[in-house]
């Protein structure tokens, strides 16, 4: 009796592992197919950083198999142009137990450099770590789709500053650009205390351009003068539109003698203009100027720049 009953538990121990061995093999096919049907590239590496394995992504994203792998370190496989910060942070998995997460870095896969994100964890065995398991993915599209978007909203930006501060007739500052800069030079003044200065212009007889010639002649002549107030600034100017044919310099040469000589220069350039769209024409403007210590207010400063101007005229 007690060899049948040995008998029989021994048949029922084999039954038993069997079917461990069974349950063994098939949660290992599940695990491999959960392995190979995932798009994160997943490795597990020794304590000396050789690989031991990885998943179909990872092979697949490398072209490379199993056998080419285990054993070696990424500098012995030549994939990290800088594989440094992936050393770095191996180390510090596998001396210190940390967790690593979404550590960005370069690679190289068939021939072409690829940015990823990898994630690594330290493998444990009864509470020593005795190598890491690791994963990465690929950011390259992404980061090239975020930049071009970025790149894009940058465009847009700038398009809209355009329309905030500049003339879109003349193309440079206009009303609430000039006041920018105003702000900035107001700043800089307690800053510095540096003086700045406003010159007000008007065009004599403009409305003369677009009655005798019409409107689009008038724009012709704003634009020309544009361009030769733009070449009369010197250093730290700053050049608007405020509206109609009203242009306002700013400026941080603000000695008498350097306004006057770049309003003298601001009248030659511009009565150097004789032709616009065929027509033989004379330009000349008035000019006044205040300087921001007299008032310590940018708005009366432009006041008195304008008042100025107009008392040019009357005279």
């Amino acid at each position: 009796m007690a060899n049948e009953f040995g008998s029989e538990n021994y048949i029922e121990e084999l039954k038993r592992l069997q079917e461990e061995n069974e349950n063994l093999k098939r949660d290992n096919l599940v695990y491999q197919a959960i392995l190979d049907n995932t798009h994160a590239k997943i490795f597990w590496k020794d304590r000396d950083r050789r690989y031991v394995g990885a998943n179909r992504a990872f092979l697949d994203f490398f072209g490379v198999s199993a056998d080419d792998i285990v054993g070696k370190t990424d500098e012995d496989m030549g994939w990290c142009p800088d594989p440094l910060q992936f050393f770095n942070d191996e180390m510090a998995v596998l001396e210190e137990g940390k967790t690593v997460l979404r550590s960005e870095g370069k690679c190289v896969s068939f021939g072409q450099e690829k940015e990823i994100v990898a994630s690594k964890i330290p493998l444990l065995f009864e509470g020593q770590v005795v190598g890491l398991v690791g994963d990465f993915n690929d950011v390259t599209d992404t980061n090239t789709s975020f930049k071009v978007v970025i790149s894009e909203l940058n465009k847009v930006r700038d398009q809209l500053k355009r329309y905030e501060f500049y003339d879109q007739l003349t193309g440079v500052l206009n009303r609430s650009g000039a006041y920018e800069v105003a702000q900035d030079f107001e700043e800089k003044y307690f800053e510095e205390q540096r003086d700045f200065a406003a010159i007000y212009m008007d065009i004599n007889n403009f409305r003369q351009f677009n009655d005798n010639y019409g409107y689009q002649m008038g724009d012709d002549v704003l634009i020309n003068i544009a361009r030769k107030l733009e070449e009369s600034l010197v250093d730290e100017c700053a050049l608007s539109r405020f509206g109609g044919d009203v242009f306002i310099i700013l400026t941080r040469q603000s000695g008498e003698d350097e306004i006057k000589r770049l309003i003298a220069d601001i009248e030659k350039n511009v009565g150097s203009i004789k032709k616009v769209d065929g027509y033989d024409i004379s330009i000349s403007i008035m000019s006044g100027y205040a300087r921001y210590s007299d008032f310590m207010d940018i708005d009366r400063m432009l006041l008195e720049a304008e008042k100025k101007l107009f008392e040019g005229k009357d005279e």
